[in-house]
């Protein structure tokens, strides 16, 4: 069994001109907090979900792996911060972080590796068909064209129409 625990939000701090403050001693609180809350989970790895809070909920705009990587080296790097600061820019809220970590079989936190972990890479794939759902304009690139030109109905694209009798028995089936 492929256990993942989930953590967070974990609110992003923003400088005074509305963008991520990714100065070393906001890195340095953002981590320590983390740390504070879940002691080892900055060093291990899973994926990571970036997204904004407002008025309406909370909206995911990115989906990223950390296999390779830990989380804490993995999050903020410097394509990160643009692709956050772009959302930022355009979208008003707080900006925020769920960290989906590895459990290894034992129940601990997973630690990367030099091959990543395929079931990261996995999960990675099903997060962003999922939120691709909730939210079109994801910021991924990869692994998203598949995604938005597939069309089943009652699971991905659904068209805005009526649902047929089958539509809507399938629609139950899967729950």
């Amino acid at each position: 069994m492929m256990n993942y625990s989930i953590h967070g939000p974990f609110e992003i701090k923003k400088q005074k001109n509305g963008l991520v403050d990714m100065s070393k001693s906001a890195k340095k609180h953002f981590w320590d907090y983390v740390k504070e809350k879940y002691s080892s989970l900055p060093s291990s790895c899973g994926c990571y979900l970036f997204a904004i809070r407002a008025a309406k909920g909370i909206k995911p705009w990115y989906v990223g792996l950390a296999g390779k990587q830990s989380f804490e080296k993995e999050c903020f790097t410097a394509h990160k911060i643009n692709i956050y600061n772009e959302v930022i820019a355009r979208k008003k809220g707080n900006p925020l972080l769920f960290l989906i970590a590895k459990r290894t079989k034992k129940g601990k936190l997973a630690n990367p590796s030099k091959r990543g972990h395929q079931h990261n890479i996995n999960l990675e794939t099903i997060l962003i068909g999922v939120t691709l759902e909730k939210n079109p304009e994801l910021m991924n690139i990869k692994k998203t064209k598949f995604l938005k030109e597939m069309c089943v109905p009652c699971l991905i694209n659904t068209p805005k129409r009526k649902p047929t009798k089958s539509e809507i028995d399938f629609k139950i089936a899967i729950g």
